[in-house]
C-alpha cells in the first residue's frame, strides 16, 4: 500500500513510519520540518500542509493518508486557540479537499482521548459520549466530525485513533517533564497524584496505526492505550529510580479527581492489538533519557 504520512517527521510519525516500513508499505513523509530525501526506503518531502496545490499534486496515486498534523497536548491550545484551530481543523480541511480532488479513498486520523473530557467511569470505551473540557478536546472532536462528514459525503473510509498518554524518548508528556525537572535538580510538584492515567509507549501506538491501515470500514473509532492505569505518583517513582535524589512535593488539587484508562477491547478484537501493559517500556524511557 502507498501511504502518505502528514506531519510524519516528529515523535509519533517517525515510529509509525518505521513500523509500516517493516510491513513493506511504500511510505512518504510530508512535513514542513523535513528535507527532500530518501532514508531507509522512506521518502521525505518537505511541504506545508496549508499549501493546497503542492499537497494535491503530491497526493496523486496514494492509497491512504495518515494525518498527524495537530497539537498533541492541552496546555498550548488553551493559550493559543487560533493556533490549535489551524493545526487541528484547518489543516485537516485542506487535506480532505486534496484527497477528494485526487480520489485518495482512505484516511487514518490521529485524535486524542481528550475528546471524552471528564469521565465518571473508567475504563473509557468508544461508546462513551464525548464531553470535551478544554480547547484541545473540542478541536480534536471537531476534527473527527469533519473527517466523518467527508467520509459520508465523498465515499472516503475514515479510521480515527484516540490516543491516550503517549510516552517515549522525544515525547512531551508528563514522564518527560518529570525527567527533565529531575535532571536539573528541580523539585517536582504533583497535583492529584493519585489519579490514574493510561501511559502507552510510542512503539505500541505505531503498532496500532500499522494494524488499521488496511481496514475497510466506512467510519470507525478506536482507543489506543494499554488498558492499564498508573497514577502520576507511580510515574514519579519510576523517575526516582534514575534520579533517587529528586524531590517531589505533593500539593492539594482543587480540580475534579478522576481516573482515565482506555478500554482497548474494540481495537484488540478487531486487529489483535496487544500493547505492553508492564512497566518495562516506561523504565526503558527512564534509563535511556538524555537531557536536551
Amino acid at each position: 500500500m502507498k501511504i502518505l504520512i502528514t506531519g510524519g517527521a516528529g515523535f509519533i510519525g517517525s515510529s509509525i513510519a518505521t513500523a509500516l516500513a517493516k510491513k513493506k508499505h511504500k511510505l512518504t513523509i510530508y512535513d514542513i520540518d523535513t528535507q527532500d530525501t530518501k532514508i531507509d526506503n522512506i521518502e521525505h518531502i518537505k511541504g506545508d500542509i496549508f499549501n493546497a496545490p503542492h499537497l494535491t499534486n503530491i497526493l496523486k496515486g496514494y492509497d491512504s493518508v495518515i494525518h498527524l498534523v495537530g497539537s498533541s497536548e492541552a496546555r498550548t491550545p488553551q493559550r493559543r486557540p487560533q493556533m490549535s484551530f489551524d493545526s487541528n481543523i484547518r489543516s485537516l480541511q485542506v487535506l480532505l479537499e486534496a484527497m477528494r480532488n485526487t480520489g485518495v479513498p482512505r484516511l487514518i486520523l490521529s485524535s486524542s482521548s481528550a475528546v471524552y473530557g471528564i469521565v465518571d467511569r473508567s475504563p473509557v470505551s468508544e461508546k462513551t459520549a464525548p464531553k470535551p473540557a478544554n480547547i484541545h478536546g473540542y478541536h480534536k472532536y471537531m476534527a473527527e466530525q469533519l473527517a466523518q462528514a467527508y467520509g459520508v459525503n465523498y465515499n472516503m473510509h475514515i479510521t480515527v485513533l484516540r490516543l491516550f498518554n503517549v510516552c517515549g524518548i522525544g515525547g512531551r508528556g508528563i514522564l518527560n517533564i518529570l525527567l527533565e525537572k529531575a535532571s536539573r535538580g528541580e523539585s517536582v510538584k504533583l497535583y492529584g497524584e493519585k489519579q490514574r492515567r493510561d501511559f502507552v509507549h510510542v512503539s505500541d501506538v505505531a503498532d496500532a496505526f500499522a494494524s488499521v491501515v488496511q481496514l475497510d470500514r466506512e467510519f470507525e473509532l478506536y482507543n489506543v492505550g494499554t488498558g492499564v492505569g498508573r497514577s502520576i505518583e507511580d510515574i514519579a517513582n519510576l523517575v526516582k529510580e534514575r534520579f533517587p535524589d529528586s524531590s517531589v512535593e505533593h500539593s492539594e488539587y482543587e480540580g475534579i479527581l478522576y481516573d482515565f484508562v482506555a478500554d482497548i477491547t474494540k481495537l484488540r478484537d478487531t486487529t489483535g492489538f496487544s500493547p505492553d501493559g508492564s512497566d518495562d517500556k516506561l523504565r526503558e524511557v527512564v534509563r535511556n533519557w538524555k537531557a536536551a
